[in-house]
């Protein structure tokens, strides 16, 4: 498939191929992950026999990006997509939705089969499924994390039950067993509680539709600035690797915005720098009044305590 940049007009949305629908709430999470880091995967896209481009993956995308557009016309002028043949729109469209209904855990396990089985390159699979080479990288990260096993697959248990994103597992594979259990002790559970409770806990209120979702920056914060000993690799080879990281991120963010590069562009990232650290406290004390919250919800003999901490549960949410 090729990599072009369209226009919005040139993009056309067709009943036929768009999901039955979704929840607010991931509409919601969807629009502002967009509207902070930018479309981290490609639309597909068919070209239409009588002019422009048949949105065949990727609706709620735009939808989103017409949303921000809305309030700031200046966003998104060009959009990539992947390119495909029109006779195919709904093969692809049915390959999606089987990609789009896997857990994390599976489709790391997929692309693994298909790389160490098949002998089919990352970069093709990558290709195939309409995703980044930087997502399908978390693939791989994924699949490190459960062969590891203990803790580590419990942490994607976690990500395919939504409490965790699933988008940063290399915050966690850099760490010790011994880090692991720390970071879930100090940044997690709550301090009267086991690390295996808080595990049961949280899938159960997951199961239940009532779990609640830490950021990828209350992730990357918690595991970050420890102790060496609770590091699998120095200091040295993990600062490379961030600044590695760190490139490929500004390179991204310049092709996808080539009007926000050079000096400007760091100016602007500096407010989110000076913001983490306030968004990371937020979270630690919602998430610790989640805990408490569920503790009185099942744990109170007193059916009205029970219902008022259940409602404050879910409008924290």
């Amino acid at each position: 498939m090729k990599l072009v940049a369209l226009s919005p007009s040139e993009l056309i949305l067709s009943k036929e191929l768009s999901r039955s629908g979704s929840a607010k709430q991931f509409q919601d999470r969807l629009r502002s992950s967009i509207e902070e880091i930018g479309l981290a995967e490609p639309l597909k896209v068919a070209p239409r026999p009588d002019g422009g481009y048949l949105v065949v993956d990727g609706t709620m995308r735009l939808q989103a990006i017409a949303a921000i557009r809305e309030a700031d016309p200046t966003r998104f002028t060009r959009i990539p997509a992947y390119v495909m043949d029109y006779a195919s729109r709904f093969e692809f469209r049915y390959q999606s939705d089987i990609y789009q209904d896997l857990l994390p855990s599976q489709l790391a396990a997929l692309v693994e089969h298909l790389h160490q089985t098949e002998r089919v390159k990352k970069a093709d699979i990558a290709r195939y499924i309409g995703v980044s080479p930087t997502t399908l990288r978390n693939y791989t990260g994924l699949w490190r994390l459960m062969q590891r096993g203990g803790r580590f697959a419990q942490i994607v248990e976690l990500m395919d039950a939504g409490v965790l994103p699933s988008s940063n597992p290399y915050a966690w594979l850099r760490l010790t067993s011994e880090g692991l259990e720390f970071v879930l002790r100090e940044s997690f559970c709550d301090q009267e509680e086991s690390i295996d409770s808080w595990f049961k806990e949280r899938i159960t209120a997951a199961n239940q539709g009532n779990s609640f979702r830490f950021t990828t920056h209350f992730v990357e914060s918690a595991t970050s600035d420890l102790v060496a000993q609770h590091y699998r690799e120095d200091e040295e080879l993990r600062a490379v690797k961030r600044d590695l990281g760190l490139r490929r991120s500004i390179t991204q963010h310049s092709t996808k915005n080539p009007e926000k590069s050079g000096p400007e562009a760091s100016i602007e990232e500096a407010p989110e720098k000076l913001a983490l650290k306030t968004d990371v406290e937020e979270q630690r004390k919602i998430a610790a009044a989640m805990n408490h919250l569920l503790r009185v919800h099942k744990g109170s003999s007193e059916p009205v305590l029970r219902i008022a901490a259940e409602s404050l549960r879910k409008y924290l949410q």
